[in-house]
């Protein structure tokens, strides 16, 4: 089973993506963390991420390869993966070729929806302004793009505005 938790920063989507994995009662609960320690305002928000999650999340930070993170986790398992935006940000500073690591992601995805719940987290960015500048405008292509091809697999979304979460398929 594929949830899609889709909306703006800071509209609730990471802590409706815990509460409905948690709600399912299993215990092996992870988490993949896109985001990286960059400095010290970053590295005090992962720490109070980790510390609102609780132990008995098992948290594993993958800024790049979450694909084949998805392939080794146990059957049964429940997993929630935040975020994207932050993923395709690491990509592309990177400099990696983005595609297949997109592509890797879904098919692990696809490969293991069966096995185990996944909860994918990501920002809507299709209700802004366009960028001004190449990078940014690119950015928002890949990420609405996946998002899109996100949408079109999974079998539940939410679209979160303001902590409350809108059913949308």
């Amino acid at each position: 089973m594929i949830t899609f938790i889709i909306g703006g920063v800071k509209s609730g989507k990471t802590s409706f993506a815990l509460k409905k994995a948690e709600n399912k009662g299993n215990k092996n609960c992870y988490y993949i963390a896109t985001a990286r320690a960059i400095d010290e305002e970053m590295k005090e928000r992962i720490e109070r991420h980790k510390r609102e999650r609780g132990s008995h999340w098992t948290t594993i930070e993958e800024p790049i390869k979450i694909g084949e993170i998805i392939n080794k986790l146990p059957e049964k398992s429940i997993l929630v993966v935040d975020c994207l935006n932050t993923w395709i940000t690491n990509l592309l500073v990177e400099g990696f070729e983005y595609e297949d690591f997109v592509e890797s992601f879904i098919n692990s995805v696809l490969k293991n929806r069966e096995k185990i719940e996944i909860f994918i987290v990501a920002n809507e960015v299709g209700l802004g302004i366009v960028p001004e500048n190449e990078l940014s405008r690119r950015f928002i292509d890949i990420a609405g793009t996946l998002n899109q091809r996100i949408m079109n697999i999974c079998d539940k979304a939410y679209f979160m505005i303001a902590g409350i979460p809108l059913e949308i398929k």
